[in-house]
């Protein structure tokens, strides 16, 4: 069975989703560091240019977005039980990584909460951990997280939500959540990707010490995130950029069924997959499949010789490209 690496940084809610997601399904995995913040150059060649984190990479196939990622690690793990509520557990799940996420952001970036965001030793601007990457640049740890963050938010997805809105609106996520974990997970006795896609935001509100009181009004909420964190991390390796590129070369992608539906492009037809949401960067490659849950494109350079290249159908976008044939008629 070929190694997971996770390049992911500390203190990203998407990241400890992951991590946590690991834990329970008691998995061993590799874990890169990447900086909080762009360049990420040993990170940009498996991705294809997307620049969210994180990224989940088995062998030479390459997962983005943690919604990709969580089901493909239930794929790895052999695990039934993740999805097994269905329709509305990944409803529930697909909200809370969008509006639930929308509003701690909002709430975490307010001028008197946002010195806490950078609370974990092992995270930096450029250069964290054993990513290999440099320095990204001049000026202030905050200032440089700022202009990365306009730069990734560019048409305003998270600054239309005013912090006051953002705290009402948690208090009814807040109350309803509270009246629905009493004994037990969003959906009964086993937790589902409902539960740790709700999880992550609140994690990351009740680390910072503004925030935290929100939170600690809810005594059912603090048990359930107390009894998903019991879960940890799993069994954690530490490496590196460069063993995960030497990964990546060494190994062969899955073999994926060739299914393609809603899209006009075929099979080795040249395209492009971009976020819809922010961070659009747009990754470009041959399609291998459109089939209901995902996009795959198939990428060869000379750093990671051949990958797949694997993203969430829903909040992505592809696109048809001109094949050379056609540029050169």
């Amino acid at each position: 069975m070929s190694k997971l690496y996770l390049h992911h940084y500390w203190t990203s809610p998407f990241c400890e989703k992951i991590r946590l997601l690991c834990g329970y399904l008691g998995l061993e995995w590799h874990s890169v560091r990447t900086t909080t913040i762009m360049p990420r150059p040993l990170l940009t060649p498996l991705s294809g240019g997307y620049r969210k984190v994180p990224v989940a990479q088995i062998g030479a196939d390459v997962y983005c977005d943690s919604s990709m990622i969580a089901r493909a690690i239930a794929e790895y793990a052999g695990d039934k039980t993740l999805y097994a509520p269905g329709f509305a557990a990944t409803r529930v799940a697909d909200t809370a990584n969008t509006d639930l996420f929308r509003l701690m952001t909002a709430l975490s970036f307010r001028p008197e909460a946002f010195g806490s965001v950078f609370n974990h030793p092992d995270d930096r601007m450029g250069g964290g951990g054993k990513s290999g990457d440099g320095e990204s640049g001049g000026g202030s740890a905050i200032e440089r997280f700022i202009a990365d963050r306009a730069d990734l938010d560019g048409k305003g997805y998270f600054m239309k939500i005013k912090p006051e809105m953002a705290q009402s609106t948690l208090l009814h996520w807040l109350t309803e959540l509270d009246s629905s974990v009493g004994s037990g997970f969003i959906f009964g006795d086993t937790p589902s990707i409902a539960d740790f896609s709700v999880y992550h935001p609140l994690w990351f509100l009740r680390k910072n010490p503004y925030n935290a009181p929100i939170i600690e009004a809810y005594p059912n909420v603090l048990r359930w995130m107390d009894t998903l964190a019991a879960f940890g991390h799993g069994r954690i390796i530490e490496s590196d950029g460069e063993a995960a590129l030497a990964e990546a070369r060494a190994s062969e992608p899955q073999k994926v069924e060739p299914v393609v539906i809603g899209v006009d492009a075929k099979p080795g037809d040249p395209v492009s997959v971009t976020p819809t949401d922010y961070g659009q960067v747009s990754v470009e490659g041959e399609l291998l499949t459109a089939d209901p849950y995902e996009f795959a494109v198939r990428r060869t350079t000379d750093e990671t010789g051949t990958i797949v290249t694997h993203f969430p159908r829903a909040g992505f976008e592809l696109k048809q490209l001109a094949s050379s044939n056609q540029e050169s008629a």
